[in-house]
């Protein structure tokens, strides 16, 4: 069993939340609710959940004040929001989960299945902590991501990792320092990562066009990274490809 409670300041969204926790969710254990940040510290101090489904826009003080003031929180949060894409990605990259509203069963089902790993694993501080300073930080080439190889996270900096590479059911991360092996697939690294910057140019590969030290042309043409990494072009992915890299 899991332990909960909802922090949103609209009682509807909150009954409703409740429903689908009631109908689909019977590992889920609800403590209480709050309507704002201010309460809902407090009910995580006196309650101590191991999770939390937080409304990120409230009057008074908004979801990530109250991350912001509780460095220690020790338990797994659940965003609920209708953010706009650039803090969704801030999410990604900080592997927390986040639901759209009106809340959809199927990622409210996953998004818990996900929460019962993560309480096992215990990263949940420092996630926050990559999320709030990714939010405060507009260059992308300086936001980080968080990365789990075999049980193990590593915080990685968007511009320290030089090319993607999938193989099989899994993805090789190769930055400057070292190499991470994780089961998210290409395509996931390929929505959220910024395409000023990165490119997919191959169905096998994505590159950041700042660790490219030649262009080698032909058909489709390959890429020389600078660790002397050379990874083909695919016809068909060519010209965006050229175009990213004239920007």
């Amino acid at each position: 069993m899991i332990t909960a409670v909802i922090i949103d300041d609209e009682q509807k969204n909150v009954s409703m939340l409740v429903s689908l926790l009631q109908q689909y969710c019977p590992q889920v254990t609800l403590l209480g609710t709050a309507n704002s940040a201010a309460a809902g510290k407090k009910l995580i101090e006196s309650l101590s959940p191991q999770l939390v489904f937080l409304d990120v826009e409230m009057p008074y003080g908004n979801g990530f004040d109250l991350l912001q003031s509780m460095p220690g929180i020790d338990a797994e949060v659940i965003f609920i929001t209708a953010f706009d894409q650039y803090a969704l990605t801030a999410f990604r990259y900080a592997a927390l989960d986040y639901l759209l509203k009106p809340v959809n069963i199927e990622e409210l089902e996953g998004a818990i299945g996900r929460a019962e790993q993560k309480i096992k694993e215990k990263n949940t501080i420092r996630n926050y902590e990559l999320l709030l300073r990714n939010l405060e930080e507009k260059d992308t080439i300086k936001q980080t991501i968080a990365l789990t190889d075999r049980g193990q996270q590593h915080l990685v900096a968007l511009g320290d990792i030089m090319y993607v590479i999938a193989d099989g059911s899994y993805t090789h991360i190769h930055t400057v320092n070292k190499v991470i092996v994780t089961t998210r697939n290409l395509k996931d690294f390929e929505n959220i990562f910024p395409t000023a910057i990165f490119c997919r140019i191959h169905h096998g590969h994505i590159i950041n066009k700042h660790h490219i030290a030649k262009i080698q042309k032909g058909k489709g043409g390959h890429v020389i990274m600078k660790d002397g990494k050379v990874l083909d072009i695919a016809f068909r992915r060519k010209e965006d490809f050229l175009k990213m890299v004239l920007r």
